[in-house]
């Protein structure tokens, strides 16, 4: 089975830790004051920082022969190679810059975007990362078939 991953884990993982400790100092800070306002700022850096520092290190795509498991910010998914019909790049257009996004066609008709693997590109520039990773895919699809 191999392991895909692009860069924005790690600083995912890195901003989760930076808001982790911000978020103990706070708790802290409102439990001497004993003020339930400042539990606000917690929440609101608390729960992001947890979900990015231990979510973070299983971001990633893992495929194998059997077919592919996908692990993003708050779930994961699993595809048998027979339910994909097709892996493509799909771009996401923006007002500054776009988003190349791994896409599988199912056979049922839906596509599933893999949105923790994207990557950024500029006009008709696609982001080579996830070319190639939509390539090893695809050839790993038609190596199963």
């Amino acid at each position: 089975m191999r392991k895909r991953r692009g860069l924005w884990p790690l600083v995912y993982f890195l901003m989760g830790c930076a808001c982790l400790p911000v978020a103990v100092v706070m708790v802290m800070g409102t439990i001497a004051s004993r003020n339930v306002a400042g539990l606000i700022p917690v929440v609101a850096l608390g729960f992001p920082g947890v979900v990015l520092t231990f979510r973070a290190p299983v971001f990633g795509v893992r495929f194998g022969p059997d077919g592919l498991r996908y692990s993003g910010l708050l779930n994961a998914r699993s595809h048998a190679w027979a339910d994909i019909r097709e892996v493509r790049v799909s771009v996401l257009k923006g007002s500054i810059y776009w988003s190349d996004v791994p896409e599988l066609v199912l056979a049922s008709g839906g596509t599933d975007q893999l949105y923790m693997l994207s990557g950024h590109s500029f006009g008709k520039n696609r982001n080579k990362r996830v070319a190639r990773l939509v390539a090893e895919l695809e050839a790993a699809r038609a190596a199963s078939s």
